[in-house]
């Protein structure tokens, strides 16, 4: 049943301006201006966190994470440690929360590094996959095991099964196992060989730990102390 009872007649008009709210103009048909707004630093400073002047912050962990990291305001120890909180096996959560709390800035294993990694992501653009970078960014982390996987990397897949690794360390093949692995939502390691220190090295974590923050975050996270030394 329609709500115009005089709907089709000489009266419909009068009907449809007596219904419409007083002193309100009619939304007109117009277009549609999507915001351009980008945070900040000055709007995600915690002295203008609302919750932090009502003194209710609690929280042991920021709320704002996501809109500080594209503020540049972010630290990559607040990004990992956020990244590891959820993580059960009580040991490797203890080693990688304390290499977190070392991280200054995102880590590169030197200049090569970043080379290798940002000539294979060169002109993907924004829709960039998360879960891809990441596994590029283990991939890429030292030579010969960029040279052994470097064939079965294209832009937003890597072909796994193409892979053959040759002559590789027990830290190379644990990245591979670890890129891998990201790219199926998981670490690719076991939990308890990531917390065995004489199993995986520290650097080796910190790459897999940088990995996961890249996979979570996005290439934003990359971008955190660049004019820095980790």
């Amino acid at each position: 049943m329609t709500r115009f009872f005089e709907r089709g007649t000489a009266l419909a008009e009068m009907e449809r301006q007596m219904m419409m709210v007083p002193n309100v103009t009619p939304r007109g048909n117009g277009s549609a201006v999507l915001c351009r707004y980008r945070t900040a630093a000055a709007d995600v400073d915690c002295q203008s966190c609302v919750r932090r002047r009502r003194q209710s912050c609690r929280s042991l962990k920021c709320l704002h994470l996501t809109e500080r990291l594209r503020a540049g305001t972010a630290s990559v120890a607040e990004l990992a440690a956020e990244t590891v909180q959820p993580w059960k096996h009580l040991r490797l959560k203890q080693r990688a929360m304390l290499i977190a709390g070392q991280m200054k800035a995102f880590h590169f294993e030197g200049q090569l590094h970043v080379t290798r990694m940002f000539e294979m992501t060169k002109g993907e653009g924004e829709d960039i996959g998360s879960q891809w970078l990441a596994a590029v960014y283990l991939l890429s982390a030292r030579a010969p095991l960029w040279q052994n996987t470097l064939a079965a990397v294209t832009p937003g897949r890597i072909d796994f099964d193409r892979v053959r690794l040759r002559d590789s360390t027990v830290q190379d093949y644990v990245l591979y196992r670890a890129a891998k692995g990201i790219c199926s939502h998981t670490l690719g390691a076991t939990s308890e060989e990531l917390a065995d220190p004489e199993l995986v090295s520290d650097d080796t974590l910190r790459l897999i730990l940088c990995a996961a923050v890249t996979a979570r975050y996005g290439p934003e996270a990359m971008q955190i102390g660049r004019d820095r030394k980790c």
